[in-house]
Order: C-alpha cells, then sequence, then structure tokens
C-alpha cells in the first residue's frame, strides 16, 4: 500500500493509495522468439548426411506438395486417423494455411539442403499447437517413407521438444494411434508418460518440459 501525506492549512491528511498489481506473467505462445534456442540447425542423419531444421516458410508450398506425393496412405491415416487425398491435402489454401507460423501454431521442417543438380528436399514436419490448457502445446510429425523415416522422426521430436521448452511451454502432448508401434517406442523412449483411450484406439502421450 502506498501513503500521501498531504498539508491542508496545517493539518496533515494521509490519503491512502492502493499500490499497483505485479503484471501478470504472460502466458507462452509461439508468436514471439523462443529463448535460449536458434531457429536453424544442423543435424547429422544416418543414411542423410547433414540435414538441415527450420521453421516452415510460406514459399515451402510448392516443396511440400512433392513432399506429400512421397507419404503412403498409411502414413496418412497413423497422423491424421483418416484417409486424406493428395489433392486435398495439397491445396492452395491448405498450404497456404500450414506453411505460416502463428502465435497458435508453429512448424518446422528436416530439410536436404541443395546440391548439384538437385533442389532442396523437405524430408519431415512438425508441428506444435496451443492446447485448451495454458501451459501445455500438442505436437504432431509426418515423415517421407523411406528407410530412415525412424531417425528423422527422433531427430524431429527432439527438436520440438526443446522449442517447446524454448517457448516457455511445461507440458507437452500429442495422440497416436494404438498402432502406431515405431511413434509410441520413440516417445517412451524419450520419457513420454503413455496413456491408452480405450474407446478411441488412441494413446495419449504427455511429457513434462
Amino acid at each position: 500500500m502506498g501513503v500521501t501525506i498531504v498539508l491542508y492549512g496545517g493539518k496533515v491528511k494521509t490519503i491512502v493509495t492502493p499500490s499497483l498489481a505485479p503484471p501478470m506473467t504472460r502466458l507462452p505462445d509461439f508468436g514471439g522468439r523462443p529463448k535460449r534456442i536458434t531457429l536453424n540447425s544442423i543435424v547429422t542423419v544416418k543414411g542423410h548426411g547433414k540435414l538441415k531444421i527450420r521453421p516452415i516458410q510460406l514459399d515451402d508450398e510448392e516443396e511440400m506438395i512433392r513432399f506429400h506425393g512421397h507419404i503412403s496412405e498409411e502414413s496418412i491415416y497413423m497422423r491424421y486417423f483418416e484417409y486424406l487425398g493428395l489433392d486435398q491435402r495439397t491445396s492452395h489454401q491448405r498450404l497456404v494455411r500450414i506453411c505460416t507460423n502463428t502465435p497458435e501454431s508453429y512448424a518446422i521442417v528436416v530439410e536436404q539442403p541443395a546440391a548439384l543438380h538437385r533442389p532442396a528436399t523437405i524430408l519431415a514436419v512438425g508441428r506444435l499447437n496451443q492446447t485448451s490448457k495454458s501451459y501445455a502445446a500438442s505436437f504432431d510429425t509426418l515423415m517421407t517413407d523411406e528407410e530412415t523415416a525412424l531417425q528423422l522422426g527422433k531427430v524431429l521430436l527432439k527438436r520440438l521438444i526443446k522449442l517447446a521448452r524454448a517457448f516457455g511451454f511445461q507440458v507437452l502432448t500429442g495422440e497416436l494411434l494404438v498402432a502406431d508401434h515405431d511413434n509410441l517406442s520413440l516417445c517412451r523412449a524419450l520419457d513420454f508418460s503413455l496413456q491408452t483411450l480405450p474407446d478411441d484406439g488412441l494413446v495419449r502421450v504427455t511429457l513434462d518440459l
């Protein structure tokens, strides 16, 4: 409480003024720059050599069309829990939306850098989303179908964990199909807790950050 003393004709009058409340802590979102982390990084993945991990950008649209063309229907079902046709996944309206990061959603790509006679190629995409719980973010990932998918998935998820922490979130969650054994094993290896949701055929994975 603040106290102000005012003199009126020799009299002392005390006015008690309430102190200002401390500013509220800003809730985490993806609108600012994450702390203590560089947005672009280089990693080495067996079978690919050095790959670049970076935020998705609007001019990735054409490369995302090519990326989706190399994903099987089974992988699409594992990711979206339904079958989405290539035309639906690569519509211009949809790609403009998913290639734009917002305060509510943040995506990154794992990219094979361009080389002589070979353009840069997106091999995996990961996304963080806000949830109804202020300090919890959810994640999802999608990789091209190839032998190195497990290695790519591990690199991608580890990066999403670091980003969620850097953005100020305290919990990272996701939902996977019970049949998605590879990704469930990966989450278990990265210390996520697993909770089966029998009525939905899903497993909720949760990691305290």
